[in-house]
């Protein structure tokens, strides 16, 4: 089963599928919304309180992750995977629906609510879809079958960024939030239809109802792969968070007013999915198919040190926001297609409960620690502009290194 076109020619190929493209094209809803509230949260928050206040709302989204991910456990244990879902998405297009309806009464402090949770949300759900595509498929498959399927993600979020940008004037900025909590609703349903096709994903009976607690953390301290994934998440987001902070500074100097600032974001976040989209779909099978895991999660921080320095050298708009628009294209195609077939073989509360621990809490803690670090920076002094790419640098480093255990041979067996 060495390409897409032989696994659809097998029976199981076909079943796996169909169930699997099916999450595949909820995921393409759910992230074309993440783009229409991704870049106006931003700019709503950007309006209220300037770029510089950023790292203060980053700093909270652990919090919200916490209890967020908590929560989902909680669910997980007593309604099982598919219910686990409807719980997070239903909810979340509440709240987005909610939003909308007060953004133009209840003041500058939802705007940082908005952003606090536009960080929050989305992780935790992208986490259920692997978890669900994790326990489809076997390890083969998930070299064949995960890039073509993360590709529906990205053309989602292509469409997404799309729209935004070509109507963002027009309809103004507040008019996406509605929109991304509209675009949740299909993406429930095709998922739970996927859910139904496949079969929902049952536990082993020591950890049905959540027998070893709602998060199984023990399982960090048992499995090193997922202990040396949650490293390696820790390191990537730094560095996402040191690119993230500088853009997000230069495209407010550079972008001043809110509605072409959101269109600004909108287009470059759509440029971010064309790239990832088309490493999805050409360069992600191939390199599964003929390149080692360990060769393609050791490059892919030393691309990340390289566009780092040249930022460190020369601080504009345009290294920024290539440096950057490379980094989430990259983390949203090859790098994560590569980690996830890792997870394959691993247990149900390690593919549900701690991958959301590993992975999604780890993803934003990373960030939001990042963000509180500056923001005590900043409180004492002013950060200067080369500070971003230097910490780049130092964590893309200390991600290459870590690569080399997690990708090691003897870090196969599943201690959940």
């Amino acid at each position: 089963m060495s390409t897409l076109l032989a696994a659809l020619k097998t029976e199981r190929g076909r079943h796996v599928a169909g169930a699997v493209f099916m999450a595949g094209l909820s995921a393409s809803f759910l992230f074309c919304g993440y783009e229409f509230i991704r870049s106006p949260a931003e700019s709503i928050f950007i309006d209220q309180f300037g770029a510089g206040a950023k790292p203060y709302a980053i700093a909270c989204v652990p919090f919200m992750m916490a209890a967020m991910i908590y929560g989902y456990g909680r669910v997980l244990s007593g309604y099982g995977a598919k219910k686990a879902m409807a719980v997070s998405m239903l909810g979340s297009a509440g709240f987005f629906f909610l939003a909308w309806l007060g953004l133009g009464h209840a003041g500058k402090w939802l705007a940082f609510l908005l952003l606090v949770f536009k960080e929050s949300y989305v992780v935790i759900i992208a986490e259920q879809y692997w978890s669900f595509i994790n326990s489809v498929l076997k390890d083969e498959e998930g070299k064949v079958f995960n890039g073509p399927v993360a590709g529906f993600g990205a053309l989602g979020s292509l469409i997404g960024g799309f729209l935004l940008g070509k109507f963002a004037v027009g309809l103004g900025t507040e008019m996406f939030v509605g929109f991304a909590a509209a675009a949740i609703i299909p993406a429930m349903v095709l998922f739970w239809i996927g859910y139904d096709r496949a079969g929902e994903p049952k536990p082993a009976a020591d950890e049905a109802g959540g027998k070893k607690g709602h998060l199984h953390l023990k399982i960090l301290a048992e499995n090193r792969t997922v202990l040396f994934i949650a490293f390696i998440i820790f390191s990537a987001q730094v560095v996402a968070t040191a690119l993230d902070l500088r853009f997000t500074l230069l495209v407010q100097d550079f972008m001043p007013l809110k509605d072409a600032r959101t269109a600004y974001l909108g287009t470059f976040w759509m440029n971010v999915n064309i790239f990832s989209f088309s490493m999805q779909f050409l360069a992600t099978p191939l390199l599964l198919r003929y390149v080692p895991t360990r060769g393609i999660l050791t490059a892919i921080p030393v691309v990340h040190l390289v566009m780092c320095l040249l930022l460190f050298i020369n601080p504009t708009l345009a290294v920024a926001s290539t440096a950057f628009l490379l980094f989430k294209g990259m983390d949203y195609s090859i790098f994560r297609a590569s980690k996830e077939t890792l997870y394959i073989p691993f247990s149900y509360d390690t593919r549900y409960r701690a991958k959301q621990v590993a992975d999604a809490f780890t993803y934003r803690f990373a960030k939001g620690l990042t963000a509180t670090w500056i923001s005590g920076l900043k409180a004492a002094g002013a950060v200067a502009p080369g500070f971003y790419p230097a910490l780049g640098m130092v964590f893309s480093a200390a991600w290459f290194i870590m690569s080399f255990p997690l990708t090691a041979k003897s870090r196969t067996s599943d201690g959940g």
